[in-house]
């Protein structure tokens, strides 16, 4: 009995030291949990408006005079922000099916969504699955790094807790869904629409939607321009998600499966139209609102150039006689061409050379009119009554047609300067017109 007895204490003493470690180890746990989370809710709690970090850097459009996009300008980053009524159902209903099911249901963080994401990694005995929600993504993409810490996870979480805090779900969505990368250089769901299919997000089908929703998951992998059949079976998953979830029905995911995906050759992206016209519009754009109103702030702008006269003279430039190529690889005769409409002063074509030689003669060359002026000399005396058989003496000839005073205001009451386009842009919730000219 007392051997028993003794085995007993020892057993209660040993548990007991045990159960006082594992209670003091938490306590000192939830103390570390809270001083940082307080630290971090204190920090967070000084952002007045989260959305203001949430205005990335959007891309410029350049129209012609019938309203068609001839260049996409952008920096790093080629985006094209729209509003959620922009976005098709189908759209959103495939990224919620496939990345965040409970979307609408939580409150930022999905407690179990990451229980069922370490049970599908624990059986998979890999990270197949990962936990955060699209208001996580979000806060993710816009604040953080991508650097997998647990230090960033925890942001992580907070983040998205007072992003939920402060907008929508629909206000979530749209941030998301104009936020994300999507391979080939495209941002956000309207410049990866444009990207793969030449078209704007509002006119995807189903197919496509689906489609433009599984890459994020892995954007070069993904990509239909890289993985043509890995883009189609990651398009299967997510038509089957939303069948899972009661967004679309069986013989609606049976047919998206079948059709093929048509990808757009030419998107107009980058500005290789009527490049020497489009350069020269940027420079007048650069130095009337500086360069991140070009590449940040998402501009529209409309101008007056006619792509069939365009076209027409970029032909007749290439049609030049080819003598010889100089020293510096500059195909020779080069030359220039601006068409320009005499009753608006609109500029309706612009070639500023031939071959690769990017310097825009038409604006940048500093040359002597020389026997160009001839043609205003010879209307000046038509006009005063003279003909091709008049001999002119030196002295009538003065104060008469070929000075200055008597020749420029002719010249000027002929027409208005040139004009070339006009800016219309929308910052913050502001919007403005401008127009400019070329003098």
């Amino acid at each position: 009995m007392q051997k028993s007895e003794k085995k007993a204490t020892k057993k209660s003493s040993g548990f007991s030291l045990g159960k006082m470690i594992l209670v003091v180890g938490l306590i000192l746990f939830v103390m570390v949990i809270g001083v940082g989370c307080g630290f971090l809710t204190a920090s967070l709690n000084t952002r007045s408006n989260l959305a203001e970090d949430i205005v990335p850097p959007a891309s410029s459009q350049i129209y012609d005079i019938h309203g068609n996009e001839i260049a996409n300008i952008h920096a790093a980053e080629n985006r094209r922000p729209i509003g959620i009524n922009e976005i098709p159902k189908n759209l959103q209903n495939a990224f919620i099916a496939v990345e965040d099911n409970r979307f609408y249901d939580h409150i930022g963080i999905d407690p179990r969504g990451i229980v069922r994401a370490i049970w599908a990694n624990i059986r998979g005995r890999t990270v197949t699955e990962g936990g955060s929600t699209i208001t996580q993504q979000l806060a993710k993409n816009a604040y953080l790094t991508q650097d997998r810490t647990l230090k960033r996870k925890v942001q992580e979480v907070f983040l998205a807790l007072q992003l939920e805090r402060q907008y929508t779900k629909q206000e979530i969505l749209e941030l998301y869904m104009n936020q994300i990368y999507f391979g080939q250089g495209a941002y956000g769901v309207q410049a990866a629409a444009r990207t793969y299919f030449g078209k704007d997000a509002k006119d995807l089908t189903l197919n496509e939607c689906a489609m433009l929703a599984g890459i994020p998951k892995s954007p070069n992998y993904f990509s239909p321009v890289n993985n043509m059949d890995a883009a189609t079976e990651r398009k299967a998953v997510v038509l089957d998600q939303m069948v899972k979830y009661g967004y679309i029905s069986d013989s609606e995911a049976a047919a998206a499966k079948k059709e093929p995906l048509h990808i757009a050759k030419n998107t107009n992206d980058g500005g290789k139209s009527a490049s020497y016209f489009v350069d020269y519009v940027l420079q007048q754009l650069a130095e009337k609102y500086g360069d991140d109103a070009i590449y940040k702030d998402g501009l529209k702008i409309y101008t007056t150039i006619d792509m069939d006269m365009q076209a027409a003279a970029e032909t007749a430039m290439k049609n030049l006689p080819t003598y010889f190529t100089d020293a510096n690889g500059i195909v020779q005769p080069q030359g220039a061409l601006v068409a320009i409409d005499p009753h608006t002063g609109y500029i309706k074509a612009m070639v500023g050379g031939r071959g690769t030689d990017q310097f825009n003669r038409a604006t940048q060359a500093v040359r002597q009119p020389g026997s160009a002026f001839k043609p205003f000399v010879f209307a000046a005396a038509l006009e005063n009554k003279y003909t091709p058989e008049s001999i002119i003496r030196r002295q009538a000839a003065e104060g008469r047609f070929l000075g200055a005073a008597k020749l420029q205001p002719q010249l000027l009451r002929q027409g208005s300067p040139a004009r070339c386009c006009t800016l219309v842009t929308q910052c913050s919730n502001r919007s403005y017109r401008t127009g400019y000219r070329h003098r």
